[in-house]
């Protein structure tokens, strides 16, 4: 197969999968498309059209050729088995979807040869089985987008190994209001004063009725704020690379994105349940002496703070990985853990869960957040009521520029608007603190 077609034919479909994932999208968002992305699609598509149109072309003469091809071997030879050259072309396990010569698959593909294996052989040993094989594979492989040197076999590059990054956990948990398209400032009234002072039981038939302007408003403005990034790359990296540069960096910068939302919703909590119910100066004060439990005390007094402080029960706690390590490691006097995994069913628990995903201490639903830290001290875990926090976001825009320097240069990028707001800030949330370490 040609490599020029091959290579077009790649760049078409990387087209087609971006415009795609646009239309997806605002299909699973159910919205049409926004301005600036309707101006994407439509400029890919005609890039589309061309290479359509390029590749029809050089496929018919990759077939009108191929035919003279056959029709020469057989005027040379017969019908019987093709020979040299002709021999070499018909027999190649080059497949035109992936450029991979077949020699080396993965597991559940039936691969009976290792690529590693055959790296290590050709060097060690001088095998020049494996070192034809190896060669083969790189020949028909791309190595400039693929990466200098050695090149993986298309299977290894599916498995590409992403950064770890904090996902959406508060994010999610929180009241989840969209902008839509729409990230002007809001005005969101509020009570200040009440009548509590004017209503009173009367103490004699006939006495007047007391009465003040007691009660007050006020207002709270939000205003949204852009979060947003973007990428340069070269455009051989998203022509040649494998899997789609552009798609990787898009999640990259989405996961990154995800991260701050998390870490702005963590921060705001903290702000927002201002002074700790309890402090403890170190870890040794949080974990206490059994059958002392400062610890699973101070979820009790957070609950409590939220139910007389709200008038309604709070139904998050919140901490770091760290902290909730830290709960799972208390034990009682007898060196058994207060909460242990599965379902408990024994006295002294006071709650379940083990470390793979997030438990319940005291009733309250227990999440794991890097939105409130990962190492530093001080240190604070939350309980809240969760309807009362809001977190307003816009639909996510995802934009790609071309030329704006010159050919050679493709900007990848994301904006989006986010704004967050603790109603009955200082009572619907409440926080404990561990100051240090030791």
């Amino acid at each position: 197969m040609n490599p020029y077609l091959l290579r077009r034919r790649e760049q078409f479909e990387a087209i087609r999968t971006t415009i795609e994932g646009l239309q997806t999208r605002a299909a699973g968002e159910d919205r049409d498309l926004t301005p600036d992305e309707l101006r994407s699609v439509t400029e890919q598509g005609e890039q589309a059209r061309t290479i359509a149109a390029e590749i029809e072309s050089l496929t018919d003469i990759e077939t009108r050729s191929a035919r003279v091809a056959e029709l020469a071997t057989q005027i040379a030879g017969g019908d019987g088995p093709a020979t040299g050259a002709a021999q070499t072309r018909s027999t190649s396990t080059t497949t035109t979807s992936t450029r991979d010569p077949g020699h080396y698959r993965s597991a559940k593909e039936g691969g009976e040869r290792s690529f590693f294996g055959d790296i290590y052989r050709s060097r060690v040993f001088g095998d020049e089985h494996a070192a034809r094989r190896l060669t083969e594979h790189n020949r028909a492989l791309d190595t400039t987008g693929e990466g200098v040197g050695t090149v993986a076999p298309k299977w290894m590059t599916d498995e590409f190994q992403l950064l770890a990054r904090q996902g959406r956990a508060l994010a999610n948990v929180v009241r989840n209001i969209p902008l839509g398209d729409d990230p002007r400032p809001m005005t969101m009234p509020k009570q200040t004063a009440g009548t509590d002072a004017v209503v009173a039981e009367q103490a004699n038939e006939n006495d007047p009725v007391p009465g003040t302007d007691a009660w007050d408003s006020d207002v709270d403005v939000v205003t949204p704020k852009p979060t947003t990034g973007k990428q340069t790359v070269s455009r051989q990296m998203v022509d040649m690379s494998s899997p789609a540069i552009d798609q990787l960096i898009y999640g990259d910068l989405m996961a990154v994105y995800n991260s701050k939302v998390e870490a702005k919703v963590g921060a705001a909590l903290v702000v927002a349940a201002g002074a700790a119910v309890t402090t403890f100066a170190t870890e040794a004060a949080f974990t206490g002496t059994a059958p002392a439990m400062p610890a699973t005390d101070s979820v009790v007094d957070l609950a409590l703070a939220v139910r007389s402080g709200r008038k309604l029960p709070a139904d998050v706690l919140a901490m770091t990985v760290r902290r909730w390590g830290r709960f799972k490691k208390l034990k009682d006097t007898t060196g058994r853990p207060v909460i242990p995994s599965g379902s408990g069913g024994t006295t002294n628990v006071f709650g379940v869960g083990n470390i793979n995903y997030d438990g319940i201490i005291e009733d309250l639903p227990a999440i794991m957040s890097d939105g409130l830290g990962t190492t530093a001290y001080p240190e604070s875990y939350l309980a809240f009521r969760a309807a009362d926090q809001i977190l307003f976001e816009s639909n996510l825009l995802r934009f790609r520029f071309e030329e704006q320097a010159g050919p050679e240069s493709i900007v990848l990028g994301i904006w989006g608007y986010t704004a967050f707001i603790s109603r009955q800030a200082g009572l619907s949330v409440k926080r404990v603190i561990v100051t240090a370490a030791a």
